[in-house]
C-alpha cells in the first residue's frame, strides 16, 4: 500500500499537536511535583520513545494482518487504550481537582458533565465509521503505472 501525501502530511500534524500538547503536561507535572533533573530527563525520554515506537507497532500492524484479525487487535488496543485514559483522567486529574475547594465543587461537575455530554455527542456522529475503514483510511492503492506516454 502506498501512502498519499496529504494523508501523512494530516497524519504527522495530528501526532505533532497531540505529542506537543503531552509534552508540555509532562513537563509541567514533573516541575510542579519537583522531581530531580535525572527523574524529568528520565521521564521525558521514555516519553520521547515511546511514540515512535508506537506508530510503528501501529504501521506494522495495519499493513500486516487481514480485515478480520486487524478489526481485533484493533479492539484489544483500544481497550488498553481505554483503560489508561480512564485511569489518568479520573485518578490522576479528575480526583486532585476535586480535592481541591477553592472553586465551587457544582461548577466543577457541571464542566465535567459538559465535557462527557460533548465527547458523547461527537463519538455518536463519527460511529457508523467501520474499524478497518478508520484504520486503513489514510492508505491508498498504488498508482497504476502510466501507459502510452
Amino acid at each position: 500500500a502506498v501512502v498519499s501525501t496529504q494523508s501523512t502530511g494530516t497524519l504527522f500534524l495530528s501526532v505533532i499537536i497531540h505529542e506537543v500538547c503531552l509534552a508540555f503536561a509532562l513537563g509541567l507535572k514533573l516541575f510542579v511535583d519537583k522531581h530531580t533533573l535525572r527523574q524529568f530527563i528520565t521521564s521525558l525520554s521514555i516519553f520521547v520513545i515511546s511514540c515512535p515506537v508506537g506508530i510503528v507497532i501501529g504501521m506494522a500492524v495495519v499493513q500486516n494482518f487481514t480485515d478480520v484479525t486487524l478489526t481485533k487487535v484493533v479492539f484489544v488496543l483500544k481497550a488498553l487504550a481505554t483503560g489508561t485514559f480512564i485511569q489518568v483522567t479520573f485518578l490522576e486529574i479528575v480526583a486532585p481537582e476535586f480535592a481541591h475547594r477553592h472553586i465551587n465543587q457544582l461548577y466543577k461537575m457541571a464542566m465535567l458533565t459538559f465535557g462527557l455530554i460533548f465527547i458523547s455527542i461527537v463519538m455518536y456522529l463519527i460511529h457508523d465509521m467501520p474499524v478497518t475503514d478508520f484504520c486503513k483510511s489514510f492508505v491508498t492503492k498504488p498508482l497504476e503505472p502510466a501507459t502510452g506516454l
